[in-house]
């Protein structure tokens, strides 16, 4: 994954609750697909964090961006919120991500993009790209209220421009709306299966893009299943999802002995130089790779531990592991060897991985 250090170009109130980051890339060659996220090195409070953000920006934008919303207990994220717009300087590992709108579904596919919250970011991103398609995609809404919609004025002008077709959903309002395509409340099973059949022609063939809450994206995929939607044509990301107990990796109590090779870069006159290093790590039952790495201070990048994020990626090279969620890495490049060290648990002594 490429590092930038890139400054502020500015700072956008979407809503009382969330800002838009554009950088200044500094000349940096920067390439990227509508969908992919960057991670965010920052110090807050005196403890160094990193986090993931999708870009809402497009890729044929001068000025990459990202949105960021306030959320209970988000340490980063409300600190951005709160001082984004006194951050000069910013360390960033892009870009990643297989959350994408690859170009040869777009001319011939109609596409529908289910969003909740802040999981707009993505998929606003996907529509900005979008130049020719088979009609104008459907976009599924939910909100709190029309005052915490983020790109509230963008999505209306491009409806306007009839480039997009919108339904909302404001969870707490008690009254509709005039003149909006809205409903007060929650969507649900028939809202959306009515939605989709009203305006989607072939739903069979359509594309389904989902990003939001979980709870919200559990509904949007058991809708899809129900309407009997390919698996194939529908896309997810999720920001926070839900992780399946790591106890179940554990065939015994015994500790493993694996082989970690690294490079470490040191500094000597003003000079980078960088070393190959190798070591053996002692995993104690239960231990992820991640967990028993940076307990012998072998720096890993990382950030979600949640296996969403893809900082924390490794190649290994022999022995079994049993990796436990990924919702990063392509199924190609786990064939090719990649791992997430977050959610990865030895299985023999064998075990050898390398850390880029």
């Amino acid at each position: 994954m490429k590092k930038y250090k890139w400054t502020t170009h500015q700072v956008i109130q979407e809503t009382i609750d969330a800002v838009t980051i554009f950088f200044s890339t500094d000349q940096d060659t920067i390439e990227y697909q509508p969908g992919q996220y960057l991670n965010i090195s920052c110090i807050v409070n005196g403890e160094p964090l990193q986090r993931s953000y999708s870009f809402s920006s497009a890729p044929a934008d001068k000025f990459p961006s990202i949105t960021v919303k306030r959320v209970a207990g988000g340490k980063m994220s409300n600190y951005l919120v709160d001082n984004a717009k006194n951050i000069s300087e910013w360390d960033i590992d892009a870009p990643i991500g297989n959350f994408i709108l690859k170009k040869h579904i777009i001319p011939d596919s109609e596409l529908v993009f289910l969003a909740g919250g802040s999981g707009i970011s993505p998929l606003f991103s996907m529509l900005k790209s979008l130049i020719k398609t088979a009609c104008p995609p459907l976009l599924l809404y939910s909100t709190s209220s029309p005052e915490d919609t983020i790109f509230k004025f963008q999505l209306e002008e491009m409806e306007k421009n009839k480039q997009l077709r919108i339904f909302h959903s404001f969870t707490r309002l008690n009254k509709e709306i005039k003149g909006i395509n809205s409903i007060s409340g929650r969507f649900s099973q028939p809202i959306i299966k009515s939605l989709i059949g009203q305006y989607i022609k072939q739903k069979m063939k359509a594309h389904y893009f989902i990003c939001g809450p979980v709870e919200l994206m559990q509904l949007y995929r058991e809708t899809l299943r129900a309407l009997q939607i390919p698996e194939s044509n529908i896309h997810t990301e999720y920001f926070d999802p839900v992780i399946t107990d790591k106890i179940i990796v554990i065939e015994n109590e015994e500790h493993r002995e694996i082989l970690v090779s690294y490079f470490e870069t040191h500094y000597r006159d003003n000079e980078e130089q960088t070393y190959e290093c190798t070591s053996l790590i002692d995993v104690q039952p239960g231990q992820s790779l991640l967990e028993a790495i940076s307990a012998h201070a072998i720096q890993v990048p990382s950030s979600c531990k949640k296996g969403t994020c893809g900082s924390c990626w490794a190649i290994q090279e022999n022995g079994k592991i049993k990796m436990v969620n990924n919702y990063a890495l392509s199924d190609e490049e786990v064939t090719e060897g990649k791992i997430l060290l977050c959610q990865s648990y030895p299985l023999d002594q064998s075990v050898s991985i390398v850390i880029a």
